[in-house]
């Protein structure tokens, strides 16, 4: 019973989420990167991992950004993607990198 007053979690983050999201990327204040580290940077929290999925590469990769807000992250290292082609032609993409809180080095 208790389940039933639960509000269901949304499968698409809200498109807001998505456009804080492009703005924190485009800005730089969101770094995502393909390596372990950042320079200049010492990673204080691992959160763990921040992975989504979509039909467009900007959904899978804001989505993935959106949920490692959500969590507290300000930076994704280990950053990857994977495409998956379906055999009615339509593909599936998925970013995942490992969320992190990070500070400036001293």
């Amino acid at each position: 019973m208790i389940s039933l007053l639960k509000k269901p979690h949304a499968e698409n983050p809200k498109p807001d989420n998505i456009s804080i999201a492009k703005d924190l990327f485009i800005s730089g204040k969101f770094p995502v990167v393909t390596t372990k580290d950042i320079p200049a940077k010492t990673v204080k929290r691992v959160i763990g991992l921040a992975a989504y999925r979509g039909y467009d590469m900007e959904q899978a990769f804001y989505g993935m950004i959106t949920r490692a807000i959500s969590n507290g992250a300000n930076a994704i290292v280990g950053y990857r993607e994977n495409v998956a082609f379906h055999p009615d032609g339509s593909k599936y993409i998925s970013c995942y990198g490992t969320a992190v809180r990070q500070i400036d080095e001293k």
